[in-house]
């Protein structure tokens, strides 16, 4: 995904840091396992989050294990394993990696999206045989999306909607059967994802512009600092909203694991995260 929802380091100890790490490592491997080596690109804080979460929902017990990788040989890395959260994230990773890619060469037929692709593919024919409502659902929602962006939307509840509808769909798996949870699960995933393309949009309307990509904040004429400044006090004020829906979500869910990451990321790091994007630097993250 984006890589916008990860921990504030400095308000962790030590302890929870190293639970991040079992599970960011765990999902990289597991990716590798069920997908492809190649696929490991997909491997996002985002879809970390994703895995704790429904893992921290779920009632089976994490299980961890010290393993060695290429990127560190001489040292084993704690990473979860056998967890159906995390193996579930993995495939979500590799099918958004890839329907973002395929998006990306049927729209601006973008060669480096066509070479990526292939990293993928083996993978995803995997991901997508094991899910295949998920990757239908997310594919009906990356096309909704692609339409408004061809109509050159300026509605950004609009474009973001349908980027939300995908994290919706990501946070509510088959393997949490409980009607409650799911539900709350649904409205977390759609203020995270809401919150995810708002903020993406937000940060990256200058290249856009020099670029002439879209993005649902141009305006003819006007440059990124002129829209920003006319824009920023409203949109911090939409996006702490967002935010404050996703905490009260979070807030309803029997955490039975994970609590202090994911209290952090909840509580601290998206809040540092979004006055450091919209222009006031936080020195924490």
């Amino acid at each position: 995904m984006f890589g916008y929802v990860t921990i504030c380091r400095s308000a962790l100890s030590e302890r929870g840091y190293d639970t991040f790490k079992a599970y960011y490592c765990g999902l990289c491997k597991a990716i590798g396992k069920r997908s492809s080596q190649s696929a490991r690109m997909g491997l996002s804080y985002d879809i970390t989050f994703l895995a704790m979460v429904l893992s921290s929902v779920y009632e089976d017990e994490a299980q961890t294990r010290g393993i060695k990788c290429l990127l560190h040989p001489t040292r084993k890395n704690i990473c979860v394993e056998n967890d159906r959260a995390v193996d579930y994230a993995a495939d979500m990773g590799v099918i958004l990696s890839y329907l973002k890619l395929l998006d990306d060469w049927r729209d601006d037929r973008s060669i480096k999206a066509l070479l990526s692709m292939a990293l993928f593919y083996r993978g995803v024919r995997k991901s997508r045989r094991r899910y295949p409502k998920v990757y239908d659902g997310i594919q009906r929602h990356l096309s909704d999306l692609s339409a408004l962006e061809k109509e050159n939307c300026r509605g950004i509840d609009e474009t973001a909607d349908c980027f939300a509808k995908i994290l919706e769909i990501l946070f509510t798996p088959d393997f949490i059967e409980d009607k409650n949870t799911k539900r709350v699960l649904a409205w977390l995933g759609y203020n995270i994802g809401r919150w995810i393309y708002i903020i993406d949009a937000y940060n990256d309307l200058e290249k856009d512009i020099k670029k002439g990509n879209y993005n649902p904040f141009a305006q003819d004429g006007k440059t990124a600092e002129e829209i920003k400044a006319r824009t920023r006090d409203n949109l911090e004020m939409s996006m702490t909203l967002t935010l404050e829906n996703a905490a009260s979500a979070y807030d309803l869910l029997t955490i039975r694991k994970n609590k202090e990451v994911l209290d952090n990321i909840m509580y601290i790091a998206l809040k540092a995260k979004q006055k450091q994007i919209l222009g006031e630097k936080n020195e924490s993250l």
